[in-house]
């Protein structure tokens, strides 16, 4: 059994092949290509199952985790979507939340323009109470004239948000039939299906967004599964979800924002079950590629989640790993501002022009030049002769940004390293100190074509003891795909005070989300014996206005449950805000349900079969740029460095796709599974 895992990021796309049966692993990478996606991720299946000796025809499952959501909400893509919803409430998209972040005193502030215009929102007359009584009935009559319309502006896609449908589904559905008759090519997406939970704004926004990309995903899904027909490859095919399981195909074109974050989700999956085998309990991941740097905090072995992440800027309240992401990636083009400053990102070079040293037609200079210059990225690891494209790299630098800033040459590529370094830490400590954690006491896992450069500097700096580099760290993401399960969320809400709660109710509303869940699984081709249900509610203090989630035990809710979750509440506020109210009222708000279905991976316990089809290279000595000062260091293949290998001394380790640099003052090992293990020595 052959199961894929394909990562398409906005520079490079990713790809991990595993063989279930004798735990082979094989990895590759290769450029994305933006205009036709599905030209890049069939030219590295074929690459990948040569390098493995298989046809394409062989694979069995197939995991594909991707940014096209995010891209297409950046790019606005889509026009054709309206939004229908209750009289009176067409302007929630633009009130939205008097919510400023990090600009509170940005008096210009420009909020971003709603994905549907004011046009393009209908109401209907209806009117549900928070009970999900019915207060006024659904005017189905004023659908005809809606629909009318809808058809006069070729609108392709449309959402439907009523108030309160979450309590009760009814009116939405109605709407929902109404329309798929009149219209039956409409993408129709309802909100009590994408997201039955309170919070108006919230609710519509990801519905909408829902809508927004609905079209696409299903042309792009669409057209995925022809490329596969056509390469005569018939695997089970699953879609990444934010929520660090996956999905088939047919699910991801119901829900597409459920894959809205799904490209780094997969590393953070794979360095926690990397994690668990080495038993280092607490994790904070470091993934940076050509466009971005995405850090996440695992503690515990347990991966945190959110329920109000944003894309683009505007609010999802979708269970979503709980990560943070920067603008920072090997791509990212440094400038400077009109007093002098020095800036890198968040503009990315991305694959095309990409970087001056790539000669694709970039012209400005990229962290990844900076790296090169300085003497971090070595051509002869990849057996390549790039004496000539060195020298106009530099050129790109000093014209673009030593002589306007008054700098030399390796003063400019250091700056540059510095500034994105800085812009990494600051997210770092956003998953961390910001929320209560001391970077000292977790260790640094990084991935991602450029993570490897420079995280034991970031490790150092941040006083963090020791940081794992993954083998094959460029393609890492995908590994986590194929080590995935399948996963889906459900919810519903109910806000109520702790001491009136009914525990009879309460197991009656966690059966029937289980059931949902159990249905899901089923659909889905998951034996009973490989299905599990867990269990969880978001509770406050009466008068706070968001939650935090804590675990519910299976089986019949008692009285005693009910007190071990709501003191488990106390405890986790404790945690996350520094005190804790026990003698207050508690509320209850949301009940969730996450079912998932277990399938057969490989093991990572097994990496001396791991090939990435590189050619091994012997050791050689290098001249590196540290601190203004010349070193001449090591520089390895990792492919020739095996388990109990230690170095004492600054070197640079390079391999198929990524390269790591070890700092002056540090030192590493390689474990038994291939990992570079970098004591900081902070």
């Amino acid at each position: 059994m052959y199961r894929i895992g394909i990562d398409t990021g906005g520079t490079n796309t990713d790809l991990v092949l595993t063989n279930c049966t004798s735990g082979e692993i094989f990895s590759t990478k290769t450029a994305t290509t933006p205009d036709n996606l599905i030209n890049g991720i069939f030219t590295g299946i074929n690459k990948v199952c040569a390098l493995a000796g298989i046809d394409a025809k062989d694979i069995t499952e197939l995991v594909y985790g991707t940014t096209i959501v995010v891209n297409m909400i950046a790019q606005r893509e889509n026009e054709s979507i309206a939004l229908i919803t209750t009289k009176g409430f067409k302007d929630v998209l633009e009130i939205a939340r008097a919510w400023r972040d990090k600009q509170i005193y940005n008096n210009f502030l420009d909020k971003p323009e709603p994905l549907v215009r004011r046009e393009l929102r209908f109401e209907v007359t209806e009117r549900m109470n928070f009970q999900g009584d019915v207060v006024e009935p659904l005017a189905i009559d004023e659908l005809k004239q809606i629909v009318e319309q809808l058809k006069a502006k070729n609108i392709r896609s449309v959402a439907v948000c009523l108030l309160h449908s979450y309590q009760n589904p009814a009116h939405e559905q109605q709407i929902k039939a109404y329309l798929l008759a009149e219209m039956p090519d409409l993408y129709v997406s309802i909100s009590s299906e994408i997201n039955p939970q309170f919070r108006e704004y919230e609710r519509t926004s990801t519905t909408v967004i829902n809508a927004y990309m609905m079209p696409n995903m299903v042309s792009h899904i669409e057209d995925f599964n022809q490329a596969l027909e056509q390469s005569k490859i018939q695997a089970t095919t699953y879609m990444m979800n934010s929520n660090a399981g996956i999905m088939s195909f047919n699910s991801a074109k119901k829900k597409p924002v459920t894959v809205s974050d799904s490209g780094p989700i997969g590393g953070i999956i794979a360095a926690n079950y990397l994690g668990k085998l080495m038993g280092v309990s607490n994790l904070i991941t470091f993934d940076m590629g050509g466009t971005s740097c995405d850090v996440s905090l695992i503690q515990s072995n347990r991966i945190h989640f959110r329920t109000d992440s944003h894309i683009e800027g505007y609010p999802i309240n979708i269970p979503t790993v709980d990560l943070d992401f920067i603008g920072a990636g090997g791509g990212s083009i440094a400038w400077y501002d009109k007093g002098g400053a020095l800036k890198v990102g968040p503009i990315s070079a991305g694959a095309k022009p990409g970087p001056v040293c790539y000669q694709r037609g970039g012209v400005h200079p990229t962290v990844t030049d900076a790296n090169l210059v300085l003497g971090r990225i070595r051509p002869e690891i990849f057996l390549e002769d790039l004496s000539n494209v060195l020298e106009t790299t530099k050129q790109a630098i000093l014209e673009k940004i030593a002589k306007p800033l008054k700098l030399d040459l390796y003063e400019a590529a250091e700056g540059i390293i510095e500034v994105v370094n800085a812009n990494m830490m600051r997210a770092i400590k956003f998953v961390s100190v910001q929320k209560g954690y001391d970077p000292r006491e977790f260790t640094l896992v990084s991935f991602g074509g450029a993570g490897g450069l420079h995280a034991a500097k970031l490790a150092q700096e941040l006083e963090i003891p020791r940081v794992i580099v993954p083998y094959s760290p460029g393609t890492f993401a995908a590994m986590g795909q194929v080590l995935a399960d399948i996963k889906h969320d459900f919810v519903y809400t109910k806000v109520q005070d702790s001491e009136q709660v009914n525990p009879a109710e309460l197991t009656e509303i966690f059966a029937r989300l289980e059931q949902e869940g159990v249905n899901q699984l089923i659909a889905e081709g998951v034996e009973a014996d490989n299905q599990i249900l867990m269990r969880s509610c978001e509770l406050r203090y009466l008068g706070q206005a968001f939650e935090l989630n804590v675990q519910v035990p299976s089986g019949e809710i008692t009285d005693d449950t009910v007190k071990a979750f709501i003191d488990a509440f106390h405890n986790l506020h404790e945690q996350t805000y520094g005190h804790s109210l026990r003698g207050d009222q508690v509320e209850l708000v949301n009940y969730r349900v996450s079912a998932v279905g277990i399938v057969e991976t490989i093991s990572l316990e097994q990496t001396e079969t791991w090939k990435t089809g590189s050619k091994a290279v012997e050791k050689r000595m290098g001249e590196v740029i540290f601190d203004g000062k010349p070193y001449t260091v090591p520089v390895f293949d990792r492919d020739q460095l095996y388990p109990g290998f230690t170095l004492n001394e600054p070197a640079i380790i390079g391999e198929m796709g990524s390269t790591t640099v070890i700092y002056p003052g540090q030192s590493m090992r390689v474990d038994e599974y291939r990992s570079l293990i970098i004591e900081t020595n902070a």
